[in-house]
């Protein structure tokens, strides 16, 4: 078997790939330099893997190469075995899940960092700390090095900065957003960061199912993760600056993405006029734009409680795997993250025990309209435009969910065959003002 056939086994099964059911297959495999010096065990490198399709597009992932001496590792976790001039004959697997190779990794880019390493502050990372893989991602790999520092390895892979670290490194200090450490590039690609990992919090997600479950109100803590919304994105608007934008092209921008959903997953068509009436509603006039996070959803908040106060961070500003770098880099709404964060309170309740009940669902509209309070008055200005881009956000969540996970499927469903009889019964006013 080739590295490349047996590199394709592993990606699918792997949740960071994207390319999964989609008939991908691995066209071929660059090395970069070894980070590890000559004679060192583990050698790890990385290693680009050039992804085709049948419809003629390439993709490139990342994959981050740990090799030891044939034989020698774990059970369970090698990809393949090969001969390499250099090496002789090895076994090669995915280093972040091989602590020790992760070990050999990180204490290389602080010794010897290579011409792509560019460190803010290496002091803060513990070249002899414990590692461990944190599992579940669903686009990138994460280890904890130490006990504060994470070193989050980027799989897919686009030319330019990529968009986590640049927001981090713009932000760091904040408060609302983890300090960046630092950032390894080479061949044109960003391909991993060290940052700050931020003591005693919570999962957003997990406090949030939990309560649901547990039938707690989290009002208050919704209301200030509304108001540190609306104060990360006055700063990136004071970062990267605001345009405007024509309500008609944002309008056309939401139902060519309908179209694309709707190829995908042709039971959408049923809901063509619903989405037609909805996106038309976002008018003429302009809209004020701006760098968002392009994917807010409680996965991506952390959730603490300083002297009795509910305090969030917020995390991970790659936007949505599923679209390309440019269109994630463009700017948008702070509607789109307002509508996703309300989009997530409502897979919430699909913890509870009777998610359809009239219990869950009042669970769900307390925790978002004290959300859509905290984020300021403006939150209830112009409702046709947040119902769209929660529309938007639903038809793009069956899309992933049909292809990840068909057991939640039903969840974006249900937003969607929601939002088509609330239009037949009540049609959107058309928005006619600027935002």
């Amino acid at each position: 078997m080739t590295t490349a056939t047996a590199w394709e086994a592993y990606l699918r099964q792997a949740r960071w790939f994207g390319g999964k059911g989609l008939a991908a297959t691995v066209v071929g495999v660059e090395p970069l330099p070894w980070y590890t010096a000559p004679g060192q065990w583990p050698a790890v490198r990385s290693e680009i893997a050039e992804i085709g399709y049948a419809d003629g597009r390439t993709e490139f992932y990342q994959l981050l190469v740990a090799y030891l001496p044939a034989g020698t590792a774990p059970a369970g976790l090698p990809v393949g075995r090969i001969r390499l001039p250099d090496l002789g004959e090895v076994d090669y697997l995915d280093a972040p899940a091989h602590p020790a190779a992760m070990t050999a990794l990180v204490g290389a880019l602080l010794a010897s960092p290579p011409p792509g390493m560019s460190w803010l502050d290496a002091a803060m990372v513990d070249a002899g700390g414990s590692m461990r893989l944190f599992t579940g991602e669903q686009s990138n790999t994460t280890v904890l090095v130490g006990e504060n520092t994470l070193f989050k390895l980027f799989r897919k892979l686009e030319p330019g900065r990529n968009l986590d670290a640049e927001v981090l490194g713009a932000l760091s200090g904040s408060g609302i957003t983890p300090d960046l450490y630092g950032v390894l590039s080479a061949s044109g690609f960003d391909l991993a960061m060290f940052c700050l990992r931020v003591p005693g919090v919570t999962d957003g997600w997990l406090h949030a199912t939990a309560a649901c479950a547990a039938g707690e109100d989290i009002s208050s803590a919704c209301h200030q993760l509304g108001v540190e919304l609306a104060e990360l994105h006055r700063r990136l608007a004071a970062a990267f600056g605001t345009a405007e934008r024509p309500g008609a092209e944002l309008s056309a921008a939401m139902l060519r993405r309908f179209d694309a959903a709707a190829d995908q997953v042709g039971e959408l068509e049923d809901y063509r006029q619903a989405a037609q009436l909805l996106f038309g509603a976002t008018g003429t006039h302009t809209l004020a734009t701006q760098r968002v996070h392009g994917d807010f959803h409680l996965g991506q908040v952390l959730y603490r409680e300083t002297d009795g106060r509910p305090v969030w961070v917020i995390i991970d500003f790659e936007g949505e795997p599923l679209k390309t770098l440019a269109e994630r880099r463009e700017f948008d709404s702070v509607w789109r993250d307002v509508a996703g964060l309300l989009r997530s309170l409502d897979y919430a309740r699909s913890a509870h025990p009777d998610p359809d009940g009239q219990a869950a669902r009042d669970w769900c509209a307390s925790a978002q309209h004290a959300f859509l309070a905290g984020y300021g008055p403006e939150a209830h200005g112009e409702p046709a435009l947040l119902r769209a881009y929660e529309l938007d956000k639903a038809v793009y969540e069956v899309v992933y969910e049909m292809r990840n996970r068909p057991d939640w499927a039903h969840i974006p469903w249900r937003a969607v065959q929601d939002e088509a009889r609330r239009v037949s019964l009540n049609p959107p006013a058309p928005t006619d003002k600027e935002h």
